[in-house]
């Protein structure tokens, strides 16, 4: 049976019952996290895509200098293209839409920079690409349909020399590092009734908007949940109207906001409530941009290394390759070293010497891991390939590596 993050801390406190609990606890999390970081472990591989999307630029634009707000006319813009990349010609710069407020409005990461702009072409497509949240980093990416593997070692300054205007499109071969994303983890107030006086609904979510804004809630047919049917618009926007969930379940609006109606009530007409939302942008995960830009569907496989969990993180386990014993030797030394609470509340297990004697133990145990892991995925040899500037390796397919010696 392996061990468990909760066996090892009372393992700890089996021989060294001084140390409190959580003390216990947090000297397991901690000796987890330092093996966890060591190398790059084989069980920290992990796959993924990249799916690019088709580009969208039905329509025109009109843009206003200073403001975020772009306004489409002829346009059917959907909540999926939150996230990708806008732009209006190449002499502005590239803007990430932020929010989705109609099939006619957008709203960009930044305001508009460039010259004022009226019924103009525009393009929304994708180049740049956030990584999943347990990300560390890149370990090979690759193209199945072009047989090559993309480069990962070139910065936005090298991007910048050659295409400063990001006007090459067609196959990519490289990625680099942008920046990081923003995530909005804003609130939702509870509806404040307005006009009437008959059962409120009960709001929630995480507002995933970029600015504070009101949700309008109005009931335009009384009854009970299922019966019911209300309207509901964000800020100034248009009104939609959906028929309450006969179960009282929550029903999604925008932005992250959702309502829900619960069974027993009876719902009355005209009754009117506002929710407040909150915008709070938090630092995200890092995006990658794809270069040459892609304009239309593609995918690109990748390896990753990623982040363990914490231990102490809801359902997190340990992973049947970290020994139990190897963590319960590294804790010890942690417990022999502390001498307690007081002079009063001494810990008797405290002892230099045997500190010495468990982190030497732990090590050697740790380099054990450490050479079992490389019989499973051997990760520090490679062979690099000849130098390459920024176009693919017209050799480097497999054929070619296959009937010569390199």
């Amino acid at each position: 049976m392996l061990d468990t993050y909760t066996t090892i801390w009372n393992k700890v406190l089996l021989r060294a019952p001084a140390v409190p609990s959580l003390l216990s606890r947090d000297w397991v999390t901690n000796a987890f996290r330092e093996v966890a970081e060591r190398r790059r472990w084989s069980w920290l591989v992990k796959s993924g895509q990249i799916i690019v999307p088709d580009s969208y630029n039905t329509g025109t634009v009109s843009a206003t200098l200073g403001s975020p707000t772009i306004t489409g006319a002829g346009t059917t813009w959907t909540p999926q293209m939150v996230g990708r990349q806008f732009r209006v010609g190449a002499s502005a710069p590239i803007y990430t839409i932020a929010g989705f407020n109609s099939a006619t409005s957008l709203t960009l990461d930044a305001v508009w920079g460039g010259s004022s702009v009226s019924s103009s072409g525009y393009e929304i497509y994708q180049c740049f690409f956030p990584v999943p949240d347990d990300f560390h980093a890149y370990m090979t990416l690759w193209d199945p349909a072009m047989n090559w593997r993309l480069w990962l070692n070139i910065q936005q300054d090298e991007l910048n020399q050659v295409d400063a205007q990001r006007s090459n499109r067609g196959q990519s071969y490289l990625i680099s590092f942008r920046d990081y994303s923003t995530i909005q983890n804003g609130t939702v107030n509870a509806p404040l009734q307005v006009l009437g006086s008959g059962p409120s609904p009960i709001s929630g979510g995480v507002y995933t908007g970029v600015a504070d804004a009101i949700f309008t809630v109005e009931i335009t047919t009384g009854g009970a949940s299922g019966t019911a049917v209300f309207q509901w618009k964000k800020d100034n926007g248009s009104w939609t109207t959906v028929t309450t969930d006969s179960g009282g379940f929550s029903q999604d609006l925008q932005d992250g906001v959702s309502i829900a109606f619960p069974v027993g009530p009876v719902y009355v007409l005209n009754d009117l409530w506002v929710v407040r939302t909150r915008a709070i942008a938090a630092v995200g995960v890092p995006r990658y941009e794809l270069w040459p830009h892609r304009t239309s569907a593609y995918v690109f496989p990748y390896l990753y290394e990623s982040r363990a969990q914490d231990l102490q993180d809801p359902g997190a386990t340990l992973p049947r390759y970290i020994r139990g014993d190897v963590l319960l030797e590294m804790v010890l030394a942690e417990a022999a070293g502390w001498p307690g609470t007081s002079a009063n509340q001494p810990n008797v297990y405290y002892n230099p010497v045997t500190q010495a004697r468990h982190g030497s133990r732990a090590e050697k145990m740790i380099g054990e891991l450490e050479r079992q892991d490389d019989e499973t995925s051997e990760i520090d040899l490679t062979w690099p390939a000849m130098g390459l500037p920024l176009a693919p390796w017209p050799l480097g397919d497999s054929r070619w590596l296959q009937s010569h010696a390199v």
